[in-house]
């Protein structure tokens, strides 16, 4: 097991886990990013889609779906120390009922361009039902999560999506800017999400296997979450990379 010198969000983490000793345990993050573009075309009533267009960040940027704890591979914990009634308005027509995050102004500034979403408050409900189990506060859970995106944006993955939007891309061809990024075999950490549209599939989501140690400091190879088999994709090698609007 390689052992991590305890600092920042470990510490934090370490100090969380000793104070609740019913935590589950975590042993990798899932920081899931969305295709805004195709993910607004299926689902149009959301208010963050009304009004997407080509001048917005999310119609040339990964934005951030959520950062999810793991601990088994059928999924993480969720919904810690929650109690029912919260966790009953958990629902997406409800989700503005649910308690605010408690973040900083500046995370906040910078949780709106990089999470759309956070018009229909998923902000709320990726709090409680997945943040509420990161063994991390609210602002730094939000804060980590932005800065992830970003410099997985800046990689060669999100350059090679930013260049063919409205053209079709192949997964080989993300796998392989990941992989630039981060080294061989680091597509391991990688799973993509395709979501069908007659005959045709549309990407609408990447999905990142981190270490905690992620959380500490600028993401590198090392902070890949690559232990056994990768989680299997659902995208074709024609796969479509949407733009926004019609």
């Amino acid at each position: 097991m390689r052992l991590l010198p305890l600092r920042g969000a470990a510490m934090f983490a370490l100090l969380a886990l000793s104070a609740c000793d019913d935590s589950p345990s975590l042993t990798h993050y899932v920081l899931a990013l969305s295709w805004e573009p195709a993910f607004c075309e299926f689902n149009a009533d959301k208010q963050e889609c009304a009004e997407l267009d080509s001048a917005d960040f999310a119609a040339s940027n990964l934005t951030v779906h959520g950062l999810w704890p793991n601990d088994r591979p059928d999924g993480g914990p969720s919904y810690c120390d929650v109690d029912a009634a919260t966790k009953a308005l958990d629902e997406p027509e409800s989700w503005c009922e649910l308690p605010e995050p408690k973040v900083s102004e500046k995370t906040r500034a910078a949780l709106a361009p990089a999470m759309p979403g956070v018009e229909s408050c998923l902000d709320r409900h990726e709090w409680i039902k997945h943040g509420t189990c990161a063994k991390l506060d609210a602002d730094a859970y939000f804060k980590n999560a932005v800065r992830l995106a970003a410099e997985i944006q800046a990689t060669p993955l999100g350059q090679v999506i930013e260049r063919n939007i409205g053209r079709y891309a192949t997964p080989q061809q993300l796998a392989n800017g990941f992989e630039v990024a981060y080294g061989a075999g680091a597509s391991k950490a990688l799973t993509l999400v395709c979501t069908s549209r007659g005959s045709q599939y549309v990407l609408t989501e990447v999905r990142i296997a981190l270490e905690p140690s992620a959380l500490e400091h600028r993401l590198g190879r090392g902070d890949l979450h690559i232990d056994g088999d990768p989680p299997a994709g659902s995208c074709p090698d024609d796969m479509r990379i949407d733009r926004a609007g019609p």
